[in-house]
């Protein structure tokens, strides 16, 4: 007896045990309902019991894709999500993260700061919305205007707190207040008011960490109905945030994302239980080894897409993230394409194995819903059979390559997955298409002004006539480079977006040449002259013992000064032997003659030696936008007159320094230049008919240079090396002595010219 006690207890402990993990397992979600609002979306997120603590970010490949994660609930029966007439929010859907984890995708238009709030069997997001500076009447709370008074109070006190890992700001007051949170862009910036709260004066609380630069408090309104002290926060880009009242104490705090995941991660893979349905039948005779089907264990699409992975990819350390993100910050984004609307389908299913043979088409989707958790409906016309052997791949990838082979197509609604002929589909898509553009056309027209900063409103409006709809009309105001829009309300959010993409200020360029032009010169110059005179005659007693010839007069000066003669003149007017140097700066003469000045021999030597070096660096620089032609010309212009038919006209010629260079930035950073140079001189040295001629050095071409770097457009190298020599046929050649009778003229000239160009970036 004491025996079947005990087993009778042993059993009901196992019941109970099995009871209580049945039950755990049974809190599921009831509904989820998005509310919208002026400033804030709400989603609101019900269950049959208490709920766990949301879990929300921003995935990382898409920033408009929010999940908010739930551990500890039932995957299998999903409620309908439905996204109707919301501005924000674009579509909704839960999925099955896990075996007890569900997924809330939310495609949003933008990302947006959000709250989380957590009260028992509800639980969800507060998403507020971004105000563009458009006419939003911001409403007071109804609760302040009920009829009662609304007690004041004053901000005491409004500090960093720098002992919390995350930004946390804490307000002091004496009593709770209402609060009102909204954002506005450009900048980002969130604003929190305090109704019924005075602040005595304007403080500014830097802190430039996470995201966040600094917070301003300052009070609103003095009263009308309350007063209002107002908050602004200063943000480098879209944070959560969170409320909380603790005592007489109001935090305002910044969770990371890091901050909200779970302390231990799971795996990236995850092993998901197979579902209890048994593998599809088969209406013909199939091998016992020829149909089967199976899930592999432990294989998840390692995809920064998929839940499990993008969980895990956001619990990495805060290191590689830093280091990521400074990669991704040296590729100069301003350039990249930007996407405005594009529909992108990426298989982010588990992995999954099938092999059937004529296996009917509704028992294989049927099997495919149950393992994706989805319900199924079949339009009446679905028909087919299956013979398939996939391996390893996600299973929306196999269930639409099973769907095209049987030319079907599939729509998911929330957790329902409908399979339909694609004909049925299309038409239906045809007949939505219709009634949008129904709706678009008896829609009720805004109009919508948008002042441009940065454009032509002209330029934008050509851009944006394609993509109005036919009732819409876009209007400009010159005077005040304005765009006065109207159209429908779906298809204005579109032509917003443009103008966003295309109103965006223009780089510019710095553009500077430097042309070096470097000049040396050398010239030698060696030259002789001489002559003589000799007399034998009876008057100075010196005559020839001859008789024939008795007397001799040679005279070895015979060349006279004169035009015909170069060089300096000598004691005798002229030389035998006249070469001097072309020039020379440098002379010696000698006259040697005897007592009776019967035999004088005169000699005069003739140098000049020079050397010099010139640089003349001209160096003009000049600022444009990206793809604007810029010219900038120094110097002097040249008056020239023609004469033709009894007229006389004047034109002007530019001897001056002139650059003319249009930059293109492309999406590497590097600068794409069409330069034209001209470095241009008169030459007064040699006039003509009183007009000097224009000595030109020029460079045209088109080159690209990495911002700040610097290149060689252009150079010229001009070398002279002349040599001129003058001698006395056959005497010259006499050894030594041939010196005598020749001259020596060298003249060496280098010139050369370096144009170098350095464009940059102005940031």
């Amino acid at each position: 007896m004491k025996k079947k006690r005990i087993g009778l207890f042993l059993s009901l402990a196992l019941i109970s045990v099995f009871f209580l993990e049945g039950t755990e397992a049974q809190v599921a979600i009831s509904s989820v309902a998005i509310q919208p609002g002026l400033l804030q979306t709400k989603v609101i997120i019900q269950g049959t019991a208490p709920l766990p603590a949301p879990v929300a970010f921003y995935l990382k490949d898409n920033p408009r894709i929010l999940l908010v994660s739930l551990e500890g609930v039932d995957t299998f029966h999903l409620p309908p999500v439905t996204t109707a007439d919301n501005e924000l929010i674009t579509s909704a859907e839960l999925r099955r993260g896990g075996e007890r984890r569900l997924n809330l995708l939310l495609q949003l238009k933008e990302p947006v700061p959000f709250s989380v709030f957590h009260s028992g069997k509800e639980v969800g997001l507060e998403l507020t919305r971004i105000l563009r500076g458009e006419a939003v009447e911001i409403p007071e709370k109804n609760l302040l205007f009920s009829g009662t008074s609304v007690k004041e109070s004053y901000l005491e006190k409004a500090v960093w707190d720098e002992t919390s890992p995350v930004p946390q700001l804490r307000l002091r007051l004496p009593s709770e207040v209402s609060t009102r949170v909204f954002a506005l862009d450009r900048p980002l910036r969130l604003v929190v008011d305090l109704f019924g709260t005075r602040y005595p004066s304007l403080t500014t609380l830097p802190l430039n960490r996470d995201g966040i630069e600094k917070v301003r408090i300052a009070q609103f309104k003095e009263a009308n109905p309350v007063p209002i002290t107002r908050i602004v926060f200063d943000l480098k880009e879209i944070k959560p945030y969170s409320l909380i009242s603790d005592k007489n104490e109001l935090i305002i705090a910044f969770p990371s994302y890091d901050s909200t995941l779970p302390v231990k991660p799971e795996a990236t893979s995850t092993s998901l239980p197979k579902p209890e349905r048994p593998t599809p039948s088969s209406d013909k005779t199939m091998e016992a080894n020829s149909t089967e089907m199976s899930i592999p264990e432990t294989k998840v699409r390692a995809e920064e897409n998929s839940q499990g992975a993008a969980v895990a990819e956001k619990a990495t350390s805060q290191e590689k993230q830093k280091e990521k993100e400074a990669q991704q910050a040296q590729v100069p984004k301003k350039f990249e394409p930007k996407v405005i609307a594009a529909a992108e389908e990426k298989y982010t299913g588990e992995l999954i194995t099938l092999k059937f043979k004529d296996a009917d088409l509704r028992d294989v989707i049927l099997y495919l819903g149950e393992f994706a958790g989805l319900n199924v409906i079949f339009d009446p016309d679905v028909r087919g059979t299956v013979t398939c052997d996939l391996r390893d791949l996600p299973w929306d990838q196999a269930l639409d390559l099973i769907l095209r082979n049987n030319k079907l197509g599939k729509v998911i609604e929330g957790n329902v997955l409908r399979v339909a002929p694609i004909s049925t589909l299309t038409r239906e898509d045809e007949e939505q298409r219709k009634l949008k553009e129904s709706k678009e056309l008896a829609g009720p027209l805004v109009v919508k002004t948008i002042t441009l900063s940065y454009s032509k409103a002209r330029d934008v409006q050509s851009l944006l006539m394609t993509k109005k709809s036919p009732r819409g009309e876009i209007i400009i105001d010159e005077r005040t480079n304005t765009l006065i829009i109207s159209d429908v309300k779906e298809n204005l959010e579109l032509l917003e977006k443009l103008i966003g993409v295309l109103d965006t200020p223009t780089p510019q360029v710095s553009i500077e040449a430097r042309i070096v032009e470097a000049t040396s010169t050398f010239i030698r110059n060696l030259g002789i002259q001489w002559g003589y005179r000799a007399i034998a005659d009876p008057f100075f007693g010196n005559p020839t013992s001859l008789e024939f010839p008795h007397k001799i007069l040679a005279d070895g000066s015979i060349i006279p000064q004169g035009i015909v003669t170069k060089g300096i003149g000598g004691p005798l007017g002229g030389y035998a032997v006249n070469l001097p140097a072309p020039a020379f700066t440098t002379a010696v003469g000698f006259s040697l003659a005897n007592v009776l000045d019967t035999f004088r021999l005169d000699l005069a030597l003739s140098a000049l030696e020079t050397s010099g070096e010139g640089r003349i660096i001209s160096c003009p620089k000049i600022t444009t936008q990206n793809n604007q032609a810029a010219e900038i010309i120094q110097g002097r212009q040249i008056p020239v007159q023609t004469v033709a038919n009894f007229t006389v006209t004047t034109r002007y010629v530019n001897a001056a320094l002139e650059l003319r260079a249009t930059p293109q930035i492309t999406a590497e950073g590097t600068i794409i230049m069409t330069i034209e140079i001209q470095n241009n001189a008169a030459d007064f040295a040699n006039l003509v008919n009183g007009i000097p001629p224009i000595t030109t050095q020029s460079a045209r071409t088109t080159v690209m240079v990495p911002d700040g770097g610097t290149t060689v457009i252009g150079g010229i190298y001009r070398s002279e090396d002349s040599i001129t020599r003058e001698r006395v046929p056959f005497l010259h050649q006499i050894p030594i002595l041939g010196k005598l009778f020749r001259s020596f003229a060298r003249t060496k000239q280098n010139r050369e010219l370096l144009i170098f160009i350095t464009p940059r970036i102005i940031k």
